[in-house]
């Protein structure tokens, strides 16, 4: 497959540290006239709700075979048709959200500022149940049908049950004074999990119990100020052909084993999760710059330092494109 480079100019917020330091502001880079490769065709556009609020949530929506769930932060969340848009149902939980939807075995997870998890049935948007882990849920939660994998902005790490979402177990991270406002989503996969952490560490469990099978380091504090030590994991691993892949802030771009031992690394500092498409990973870094890397080897292929200081998204596979949007 023959991948190129797509770059639209879409109002995108990106992740960013907390508001409560200042960092050094640096210039975007100014748009080069290119030509115009590719034809996009808008299928249909719907609003969702009143936006994302003061603290900037990052909710994404979640989608299905035939339908888009899509949710603002103020309780509202919509089901859509996915060919035309048309609204099936919607839904206003009077709470604010602060993740995204998660979905599994015909339910939808949403997490809450105030530390909700909240079941809903993916046919009318109906509450099958609520529950309360008391600590802001910024990840969509995962499940596999029967565990409900939920991370929280204080590292924290539950299983819920499915059917009823009681207790199963929990494990706890421990934290540096100052991390990125964000957290990686869990990568559920049978009944193994797979998660990053903001202490530099990305870690594999069994779902059914939370048992760690083994963490590893993919990015190491330095510097003097916290804010030079900052080291979060936020990124989701990506799992392709018996291989994970992670990045981190101030850290490295790692290809790990499914026994935890690591294949190779490459310096690199990104918040957002890799691409891995046709044995190459693609990668943007926090300054803007997007990496290619071979899968197998980790050697550099290329770079693209044309969107510096842009603040783009995660890159995507689009029909044979590497996409991404600032």
């Amino acid at each position: 497959m023959n991948m190129r480079i797509v770059l639209f100019a879409l109002a995108l917020l990106s992740l960013s540290a907390c508001s409560w330091f200042k960092e050094k502001v640096e210039e975007p880079e100014k748009l080069m006239k290119h030509a115009n490769n590719v034809e996009l065709k808008t299928r249909w556009t719907k609003t969702v709700g009143d936006g994302l609020g003061e603290l900037y949530h990052l909710v994404k929506p979640a989608i299905t075979a035939d339908t888009v769930y899509a949710n603002d932060v103020y309780g509202r969340i919509y089901a859509f048709d996915r060919d035309t848009g048309k609204q099936k149902w919607q839904k206003n939980l009077k709470v604010e959200m602060s993740s995204g939807v998660g979905l599994g075995n015909g339910v939808i997870y949403i997490g809450t500022l105030e530390g909700d998890v909240i079941a809903l049935s993916q046919l009318d948007g109906d509450e099958i149940w609520r529950v309360d882990i008391a600590s802001e849920i910024l990840a969509p939660p995962q499940t596999n049908g029967k565990v409900v994998i939920v991370q929280t902005n204080e590292g924290k790490l539950y299983g819920l049950n499915a059917s009823d979402g009681s207790f199963i177990w929990r494990y706890e991270a421990k934290l540096p004074l100052l991390t990125l406002r964000g957290t990686a989503t869990p990568q559920v996969f049978g009944n193994n999990l797979i998660t990053g952490f903001a202490n530099g560490k990305i870690a594999a469990f069994s779902a059914e119990d939370g048992v760690l099978f083994w963490e590893r380091r993919v990015a190491y504090p330095q510097g003097i100020t916290e804010v030079e030590r900052v080291v979060d994991v936020d990124g989701s691993p990506i799992i392709s052909d018996q291989t994970v892949y992670s990045t981190s802030y101030n850290g490295y771009l790692t290809a790990i084993a499914p026994n935890g031992r690591i294949r190779w690394t490459q310096k690199v500092s990104s918040h957002q999760s890799p691409l891995v498409v046709d044995g190459r990973v693609f990668v943007v870094a926090a300054d803007g710059v997007l990496h290619s890397y071979d899968a197998e080897t980790g050697l550099p292929l290329w770079n693209n330092n044309l969107l510096l200081y842009r603040k783009l998204s995660a890159p995507q596979n689009l029909s044979g494109f590497v996409v991404v949007a600032d």
